[in-house]
């Protein structure tokens, strides 16, 4: 009987000091964390690319809270050692992709179970969303502008169209991102754009007067920070 109790005695004790989750073991658990652009329509701008020295947050058990923080080296990986048999979540903030403005943030977070000793666990890939302006980019667009002087319905010269105002605009919104100035030979260069498809316009006269000007439009599309779209001639009127 004295035996017997001294058994359940040992593994209480036991049980009692199996360690909780967290440092102290053999174990690791280790990632990768992507960014995706986003310009100010909520839309994907660019291939995603690595997460550099971009934090990472560990929880023990079911704490929810912060235990340890991490960083991601120059290709996007993290990695946390040490640690114990048990369950773990991996978190990341991210900027709000419902809205433009950089707060508040959004958490994307996911559970990882070291079930041995020396597991090796190597979590899904997680996806962190930015927050970049139009001209945050590296891409650029160049063309011209020329202005063809009518008499009545008859053409009679076109000439380049010195300080005419160029309008950028999202291909999908018809807000008015920037605009710009022709050179003295009519010629336009656009750049530090992102990724994303665009379109711009310049106003034409129409020959009747009570009709107003009408818009000169091209479309374009910048593939990455490295793009440099050369746009056909945009021809205005002038009667």
């Amino acid at each position: 009987m004295k035996k017997i109790i001294l058994l359940v005695s040992v593994i209480s004790i036991c049980v009692a000091c199996a360690p909780d989750e967290g440092k102290g073991g053999l174990a690791s658990i280790e990632g990768v964390v992507m960014t995706q652009n986003i310009n100010s329509l909520q839309e994907k701008s660019g291939e995603m690319y690595p997460a550099t020295d971009a934090d990472v947050y560990i929880s023990y058990g079911e704490s929810g809270l912060a235990d340890d923080k991490g960083r991601t080296g120059f290709n996007g990986k993290y990695k946390f050692s040490n640690l114990t048999k048990g369950d773990y979540t991996i978190f990341v903030y991210s900027d709000d992709t419902l809205s433009n403005t950089k707060y508040p943030k959004l958490t994307f977070s996911q559970k990882v179970s070291l079930d041995k000793k020396k597991s090796e666990a190597v979590a899904d890939t997680m996806i962190v969303y930015k927050h970049v302006d139009y001209d945050g980019g590296g891409g650029s667009v160049k063309g011209n502008v020329t202005e063809t002087y009518y008499i009545g319905s008859k053409a009679q010269y076109t000439i380049p169209a010195p300080d005419a105002t160029v309008y950028l605009q999202f291909a999908n919104e018809d807000e008015i991102l920037d605009r710009y100035r022709t050179d003295g030979k009519g010629n336009f260069v656009i750049g530090n754009l992102i990724p994303g498809k665009y379109r711009l316009f310049v106003l034409s006269e129409n020959q009747l007067p009570a009709d107003g000007d009408s818009a000169c439009y091209r479309s374009f599309e910048i593939v990455s920070n490295t793009s440099s779209v050369v746009l056909d001639t945009i021809k205005t009127k002038n009667y």
